[in-house]
């Protein structure tokens, strides 16, 4: 089984405005850039190392987020996108991925992915994530955006 992480901001508190994240990533530099990223922020970070694991700690806990890498061992994200949609449409699925310009929209829509990030990403455009996935909660609570296929 692979590595499961967790990081948090120094009060241990998800407080408002602030979000539950869970960040699937086998390249282990990439996976605690992003957990240290967001902790800074003051977002409560679970990480793993694949999909299989991911899908463990996610029905352990709540989620608001899930970052997710596109080609990894034992689940793609893909995989990981379409289970957690199953059990949770609210949460909101982000792709981090090298092949973003060449992926079909289709294919994205089809496995409940809400949000596609390309690598290398900055820092900013994780936090600017972040708030989109607020955004789109809140939009998701009002009715007024579904978050799976007719």
């Amino acid at each position: 089984m692979g590595k499961t992480e967790e990081h948090q901001a120094s009060n241990g508190l998800v407080e408002n405005g602030k979000v539950s994240v869970l960040v699937i990533e086998n390249e282990e530099d990439i996976r605690c850039l992003l957990a240290d990223i967001l902790a800074s922020d003051g977002h409560k970070v679970l990480s793993a190392s694949n999909g299989a694991d991911a899908l463990e700690i996610f029905n352990r806990e709540r989620f608001d987020l899930v970052l997710t890498d596109l080609e990894m061992p034992v689940m793609s994200g893909w995989e990981v996108a379409n289970a957690i949609k199953e059990q949770a449409p609210e949460v909101i699925i982000a792709i981090i991925t090298g092949w973003g310009t060449q992926l079909d929209q289709s294919e994205i829509e089809k496995n409940g992915v809400d949000i596609v990030v390309n690598k290398p990403f900055r820092v900013n455009q994780i936090l600017k994530l972040v708030q989109e996935a607020l955004e789109m909660k809140d939009r998701i609570r009002q009715g007024t955006l579904r978050t799976s296929p007719p």
